[in-house]
């Protein structure tokens, strides 16, 4: 995209909002949240030189060619977060959010946490938090992941109403595997995994599927008390071999798990529900009315709706919606990855700022509010989804831009020497430059026999006329610097880059990077507050770690 198009839009928008005069600071701080331009020199100088031309329209010119504009950054939205449900009168809808706990949330279970809690909301229903934490093996739960998911839940703005571990609850499956048992549903299979994939695909009933139930609970009894072996038998659910979906044929429900080792239940149980067993049951107890699931998912509708039928249940609701792929991140979108990137020291843990966990983004200063509305905006439908990190930035963009007051961190530090300042020179800078209520920023300036010394950025250390912002106007030439007369008004007109800058005696400040790396650099005196999100003024949005430190996590730009 042009920067000047960009540019041009947002210096009218500003002028118009501030009374014909636009602040070229923030016209930059717009730019960078509708596009990423490697060029910081370049907008910095076109909105400059922007900023300086819509100044000069009359106020009328201005208002007359800001309604040519569309914003991609909203101030408000107004639109109804979730789909309708089919709800019959005084009937209370209850949903849940089922992860698996093998590691706290990341970017991707941000969705089902916020159109479950949409839908709750909506509705004044009831949210559930159910781990599906049944499988010790292939996805251990990882004990912290528990309380981590609870306190991300509640940080993203919907806090649970009940709390649930399928691990607690497997004297209840048990006794629901027996019934089936009982109802000639269910029966003890002792294929191997390769024999029941052939029978399954031919659509043949396998030699134990017409056992009496009898000799079915002898068998079940035999993989509970361990006379059967791990791995020589199977508890399946009779379906239709005659079902289309291979996938559908009697399907597994349990299986014999030697030592789990499981941070809930330890070693007090031998056979181990599966997910669509397990889960199937869990919905009927917690009464779940409505389920959000991934269309890949209809094969495990397909299988938990013959358990249902078998037991008299009705079926929840479902709807259904395409995959989502989020790029844009250091680690993978994946827990699994994540932990083994941990485990192998390429992450410092799951807050890492490489990482695209719930807990990541909100170390770098990501809002709820941010998330809430990317999530929403994808909707619910089975179209698959591409979306970047890109798109979640502008949406937290939006939400904090009105209250990130402005400060200075210069990344690249070189000292310079300006001569000839005037002993009662100051600095008066806006905290925030739409919100003039705020007040100003005044760092202390040590002028000393005529000359004052500052930190800007390497890249602004170029022969030519600038405007160091908030204090004065100087003409750098060979590495040093002149005090030249005349206010911001006298830049514009001769077309001066406006540079950001310390004072000399400035403390250093960490910002910790996306990528894992860190920089430092002078910051200017400051009162910011630990959590506090704030912008460094062409250079992007930080959170505060540790006021103590002056350690801050870069945002985006």
């Amino acid at each position: 995209m042009d920067i000047e198009k960009v540019a041009r839009k947002y210096a009218v928008k500003n002028a118009v909002e501030h009374g014909g005069e636009c602040d070229p600071g923030s016209v930059i701080g717009k730019i960078f949240a509708e596009e990423e331009f490697d060029n910081k020199g370049k907008v910095t100088q076109t909105a400059q030189t922007v900023c300086q031309e819509v100044n000069s329209m009359e106020p009328d010119e201005q208002r007359s060619e800001l309604q040519e504009y569309e914003f991609d950054i909203p101030e408000k939205k107004d639109h109804d977060p979730v789909p309708d449900l089919d709800v019959e009168e005084n009937e209370e809808v209850v949903v849940r959010f089922a992860p698996n706990p093998n590691g706290p949330p990341h970017i991707g279970h941000a969705r089902g946490m916020t159109i479950n809690g949409e839908l709750r909301d909506k509705y004044d229903g009831k949210l559930i938090l159910r781990f599906d934490d049944t499988d010790p093996v292939t996805k251990r739960p990882m004990e912290d992941a528990y309380e981590m998911y609870e306190e991300d839940y509640t940080w993203l703005g919907y806090e649970p109403d009940e709390v649930r571990y399928s691990s607690k609850n497997f004297d209840t499956y048990i006794e629901y595997a027996e019934k089936l048992i009982e109802m000639g549903k269910a029966y003890v299979c002792k294929c191997s995994q390769e024999e029941g994939q052939k029978y399954r695909k031919e659509g043949e009933p396998c030699p134990h599927r017409n056992q009496t139930s009898e000799r079915n609970m002898n068998l079940w009894n035999g993989m509970r008390d361990g006379s059967v072996d791990q791995g020589d038998a199977t508890l399946k659910i009779k379906t239709d071999m005659d079902h289309k979906n291979p996938a559908v044929r009697d399907f597994v429900a349990f299986r014999i798990i030697e030592d789990p080792e499981h941070p809930v239940t330890g070693n007090n149980y031998r056979v181990w529900p599966l997910l669509d067993f397990q889960g199937a049951i869990e919905d009927h107890i917690m009464g779940t009315t409505h389920i959000v699931r991934g269309k890949d998912l209809r094969a495990s509708t397909k299988r938990q709706k013959f358990i249902y039928r078998y037991l008299g249940w009705e079926y929840p609701d479902i709807m259904y919606w395409g995959n989502v792929q989020i790029s844009g991140f250091d680690a993978p979108v994946s827990g699994s990855t994540i932990k083994k990137m941990i485990q192998d020291e390429e992450l410092e843990g799951w807050d890492d700022p490489r990482a695209p966990t719930i807990r990541a983004l909100k170390k770098r200063g990501f809002q709820p509010e941010a998330l809430q509305e990317f999530f929403i905006d994808m909707g619910v439908t089975e179209n698959d989804v591409e979306a970047s990190v890109e798109s979640l930035e502008k949406e937290n963009t939006r939400v904090i831009d009105e209250d990130a007051d402005r400060y200075f961190f210069v990344a690249d530090p070189v000292k310079l020497e300006v001569s000839g300042v005037p002993e009662d020179l100051e600095a008066d800078m806006q905290v925030h430059p739409e919100h003039p209520e705020r007040g100003t920023r005044n760092p202390r300036l040590e002028v000393e026999d005529g000359e004052l010394q500052v930190y800007i950025d390497e890249e602004d250390m170029e022969d030519g006329f600038y405007r160091l912002k908030g204090v004065c106007n100087i003409k750098i030439s060979d590495g040093s610097a002149e005090y030249v007369p005349g206010d911001h008004k006298d830049a514009l007109e001769r077309d001066a880059e406006f540079i950001h800058w310390t004072p000399a005696y400035s403390d250093t400040a960490t910002v910790r990077m996306p990528d894992g790396k860190n920089l430092e650099g002078p910051i200017e005196p400051n009162q910011i507050e630990n959590g506090e999100v704030v912008q460094f003024e062409r250079f992007g949005f930080v959170r505060c770690d540790s006021k103590e430190n002056s350690l801050f996590y870069y945002a985006h730009q």
